[in-house]
């Protein structure tokens, strides 16, 4: 299933191990962040973190001292945004580590002062001090030691801001969720460990095997990686049963080499990046040669322990276009994003994100457009999520909800956002049906607890207050920003300054995809809507298409509107969400007759 940290065997433990509604919030929280298939609103790349953002300002303050990477107006952006994270998660530091993130905020502040007075004569000593002053690895301290309040309680909304931290300090760490869900289920039969040895547990030497295929010996392997071992395959002398037979094709060679990791699919992931950046070096000296890693892997846990998988790739039983014909402006972008994602090296693929999103047209300087454009998706997005968790066990409690906020298909699919907006907004004198579908809500989320119940309050409490929802809208504005100039950083440390690696770089490149696939999703609807109508118009002969950087502007107009709206109207009785990115301007008309 979908949704992993919300399945049947988990809950049981949950029950078993006698967890309160916080302790599973802080569990399913961690792991919603961890799963792949989250998307960037609840993945832990796309959540809003001080940590983060803190190490994000030291990189590019480094980088700027050695390399005049980012320039000097990209970098004040870079700190701007940074400051504006910082600000959003103070409240969580109030558990610790609250004089750390104000002693980085002071530096950050100083910096900025300078870049304004000096300009482009900015003294790289400047920018290098800085950075030697910046501590991410305080906060880092500090938010580990938040496990204990979280699990002995903290009340909403700040448990949701903690828990979110929490995800990115184990995100960085180096954790797979797959295997922390794992952990957890053995944890859980015997919870008297520390939970925190759980979540960030020592880096410890794997040893991880793979297959190259185009060769059967990589000279000179011993010295570009000292401690690898390699060992020619042959087809034909390999057992039937053997993992490896379905892998060698042709010519092939098994590589055997050390990773210090925390788990074993961290192990195989880092152990594949390794590898792959060795074998650029054989790309360069055999051009006619093709040389990629085979998807299967085996592990050897320090203790011994033998781990044997394949990458994961998702299927789907119809895969669907963006849309149902070809949008001339956005064939270059979609062909970027493709292969975005088929690059394993995190900077390049964080490159090519930004490459998708310049092929649209985007600049540095109309980032702010995009960012409150993702705001208003992202608005959508949560709810319909909210939907799919809530109704996540299909029990006879859904009977009213279902009856009030009609789906379709056997994954159940609202047929109206607006319907189910409806349903979560509080009503003075709602009819009999309307509240047994808001009773039934009720009753789903009781049932599910944990992080599902948080998510319904939360979202209840924000549309029962329009200036709370003003302020999540400008938060979820202001963290698409960061993520959209530190893409654009990143872009010209890879491509420009031939940087590698950095700091965090893999939720970079997940953020960036995530960030994409957002992009394109109201792009796409917009072409859509925009095409359908003028069909019914017959306008077939002289279509025109909205270009992408103005639907960028209008969304932005648009954003700064429901914003203000939001602010003075005291109510969200009126919003409507089922077109909020899409060309029609209905976002204020829910409820008209």
């Amino acid at each position: 299933m979908r949704y992993q940290y919300l399945d049947a065997r988990l809950r049981q433990a949950f029950d078993d191990a006698k967890l309160d509604r916080g302790q599973r919030a802080l569990l399913q929280g961690v792991l919603r962040a961890l799963d792949p298939d989250a998307h960037l609103g609840e993945h832990v790349a796309g959540l809003n973190s001080a940590f983060l953002a803190v190490t994000r300002a030291q990189t590019a303050l480094e980088s700027h001292a050695t390399e005049d990477q980012p320039r000097w107006n990209l970098l004040r952006r870079i700190i701007a945004t940074s400051i504006a994270c910082m600000d959003a998660a103070k409240p969580a530091y109030a558990h610790g580590g609250g004089l750390e993130l104000a002693k980085a905020r002071r530096i950050l502040v100083q910096v900025d002062a300078a870049i304004a007075a000096d300009g482009q004569k900015l003294d790289p000593q400047v920018t290098a001090a800085a950075a030697a002053k910046l501590d991410p690895r305080a906060l880092r301290k500090a938010v580990r030691k938040w496990v204990t309040p979280l699990w002995n309680g903290v009340e909403l909304p700040l448990r949701a801001r903690m828990i979110a931290e929490v995800a990115v300090v184990v995100a960085v760490h180096g954790r797979d969720g797959r295997q922390l869900r794992a952990d957890l289920l053995r944890w859980l039969k015997k919870p008297g460990a520390d939970l925190g040895e759980v979540l960030w547990p020592q880096r410890r030497r794997h040893v991880v095997a793979f297959v190259v295929r185009g060769a059967r010996v990589l000279r000179h392997l011993d010295e570009l990686l000292p401690q690898a071992r390699q060992e020619p395959l042959h087809r034909n002398r390999l057992p039937k049963d053997d993992f490896l037979a379905g892998a060698v094709d042709g010519s092939s060679v098994l590589v055997r080499l050390p990773v210090e990791a925390a788990d074993v699919h961290t192990a195989a992931q880092r152990g594949r990046r390794i590898l792959n950046e060795v074998l650029d070096q054989y790309a360069a000296g055999e051009r006619l040669t093709e040389l990629h890693i085979a998807p299967v892997w085996q592990v050897s846990s320090p203790a011994g322990r033998v781990t044997r998988g394949t990458e994961h790739q998702r299927t789907v039983n119809n895969a669907y276009p963006l849309t149902a014909y070809w949008p001339a402006e956005l064939r270059s972008a979609m062909r970027v994003a493709n292969l975005a994602r088929q690059v394993d090296a995190p900077m390049a693929s964080a490159g090519l994100a930004w490459s998708a999103l310049e092929a649209t047209g985007l600049d540095p300087s109309k980032i702010a457009w995009l960012a409150k454009a993702c705001a208003l998706q992202m608005l959508r997005q949560h709810l319909i999520s909210l939907h799919v968790v809530v109704t996540n066990h299909d029990t006879e409690l859904r009977g009213p909800l279902d009856a009030q906020v009609p789906t379709t298909g056997v994954k159940h699919h609202l047929k109206s956002v607006d319907a189910w907006l409806e349903v979560l907004v509080g009503h003075n004198r709602p009819d009999d049906r309307l509240r047994a579908a808001q009773d039934a809500v009720t009753a789903l989320a009781e049932n599910e607890g944990g992080l599902v119940q948080d998510l319904t309050e939360l979202w209840r409490a924000r549309l029962a207050d329009s200036k709370l929802l003003a302020d999540w809208l400008r938060e979820q504005e202001d963290t698409a920003a960061a993520v959209l100039e530190w893409l654009y950083v990143t872009r010209n440390l890879a491509f420009h300054a031939g940087r590698f690696a950095s700091p965090a770089d893999t939720l970079t490149a997940h953020a960036g995809q995530a960030v994409v696939d957002l992009t394109l999703e109201f792009l796409g609807n917009w072409r859509t809507v925009e095409r359908l109508r003028q069909d019914r118009r017959g306008e077939q002969q002289s279509r025109q298409e909205t270009s992408a950087v103005e639907i960028y502007r209008r969304l932005a107009q648009r954003e700064d509107q429901l914003v203000a709206r939001l602010r003075r109207a005291g109510s969200v009785r009126r919003l409507s969400v089922e077109d909020i990115s899409g060309p029609d301007e209905k976002w204020w008309s829910r409820g008209r007759q």
